[in-house]
């Protein structure tokens, strides 16, 4: 176990969280492949997002300590600020087989949760650098982190940060998005509010419709679309956003109202940036109705009739 000192460290943090949650494995046997650009993962100024800054001094060889030290360092671009900061203390560190476990003070659970996930993932994007790591850990106050279900977070790969397309993530994003919910009646909408971290590698508007699919949390209202549906395309054009689903979107009804389960999708899609108007297919396929009265083949505009308390 490697005491940090005050001199020596001073590693306190500000930092993020959400609900967007990273996905934690382990690997023995991880390959970190060849790095092309090493250096510091920092957060940007408004804390919705970590970016990479390019380090010279820092390479596959970097010690745990040097990386550390590298966390709490100010970074060159002034839109950045350093990732480990002047709020949570790093107690200490224990490095352990082809990994290494950092130990945090009890305020690291007092962050939100969107910044927490951007921290976490910025601190280990920046130790694994070291060839010699293939997985972070991190603990409060000798505990393991937890996520809110109580289940272990686990030790973060390389893999933990990688997108569907397989490239290593540098940075994140942070919005607070509207989604439109049904009403207790099945024949109005509720907008509530969700923030999102999700990867610079994924759209907006993909992210917003995945969480309309897995629908409402506590009492933000009713699920409009079954949990199965899946996203094939989502593309915007000219203002237009042109959403492919698969067929669960009318196989699998929830019962709500067609005008409703349409809505909550085009509102949700319509009310992001650069998005005015919205065409759901199903599969691609656009000459066919949602249910019965509602072609797909129009291009749907938002609704603020059928939101409940809407001006």
């Amino acid at each position: 176990m490697t005491r940090l000192t005050t001199g020596k460290l001073n590693t306190t943090l500000i930092v993020l969280s959400l609900l967007f949650l990273l996905t934690a494995c382990s690997s023995n046997d991880e390959d970190h492949g060849t790095k092309e650009t090493y250096g510091v993962y920092y957060l940007t100024q408004d804390e919705d997002q970590i970016l990479l800054e390019p380090d010279p001094s820092i390479n596959g060889e970097t010690g745990i300590t040097d990386l550390i030290l590298a966390l709490q360092t100010d970074p060159d671009d002034v839109h950045l600020k350093k990732t480990l900061g002047s709020d949570v203390m790093l107690i200490d560190y224990s490095a352990e087989e082809k990994g290494v476990s950092l130990n945090f003070e009890e305020r690291y659970n007092d962050m939100s949760k969107s910044k927490e996930v951007l921290f976490r993932a910025a601190v280990a994007q920046t130790m694994l650098q070291n060839k010699d790591i293939n997985f972070v850990t991190f603990e409060v106050e000798g505990e393991p982190l937890k996520y809110d279900n109580g289940e272990e977070v686990g030790g973060m790969t390389v893999n933990t940060f990688i997108d569907d397309a397989g490239d290593e993530l540098s940075s994140y994003n942070k919005k607070t998005v509207k989604l439109y919910f049904a009403d207790s009646t099945g024949t109005s909408l509720k907008m509530v509010e969700r923030e999102l971290v999700y990867s610079s590698n994924d759209t907006l508007e993909k992210e917003a419709m995945e969480q309309l699919i897995a629908g409402p949390v506590n009492d933000e209202g009713y699920a409009t679309i079954s949990p199965d549906t899946k996203i094939n395309t989502i593309v915007v054009k000219n203002g237009i956003c042109y959403v492919s689903l698969d067929s669960s979107l009318i196989d699998k009804p929830i019962d709500v109202s067609e005008e409703t389960l349409l809505y909550s999708i085009v509102n949700t899609l319509a009310d992001l940036p650069g998005v005015s108007k919205v065409q759901i297919s199903v599969n691609g396929e656009t000459d066919r109705v949602l249910r019965s009265t509602l072609p797909l083949a129009e291009i749907y505009s938002f609704n603020k009739d059928i939101v409940e308390d809407s001006d």
